[in-house]
């Protein structure tokens, strides 16, 4: 998980370490109480969600423009695409197609 805050060391040691804590907790909770699929229709819808999210997730983040100006835009393309949303084609390739 990745954090973008501008905020003070004391609030960060305070509030979102606990919030942080809470979340991987709930996190898991779920992932010991969740069943595999099994049906190849349900596997695909999610596959399907989980392209779908990274696509737009992809063409929206608002720190592409931060990690452009700190990195250079090729670098922030590929940690768009090869790490973040890594099921995501960029718009580049989309108008291509």
């Amino acid at each position: 998980m990745i954090l973008f805050a501008k905020t003070d060391a004391e609030t960060v040691k305070t509030r979102v370490f606990e919030a942080f804590k809470d979340y991987l907790n709930l996190y898991w909770q779920m992932l010991a109480q969740a069943k595999p699929l099994s049906d190849q229709s349900d596997i695909q819808r999610v596959i399907k969600a989980q392209k779908d999210y990274d696509q737009y997730s992809a063409d929206r983040d608002p720190a592409s423009g931060l990690f452009g100006s700190y990195f250079g835009h090729q670098w922030s393309e590929r940690f768009l695409h090869e790490f973040l949303f890594e099921d995501a084609v960029p718009l580049v390739a989309n108008a291509a197609k």
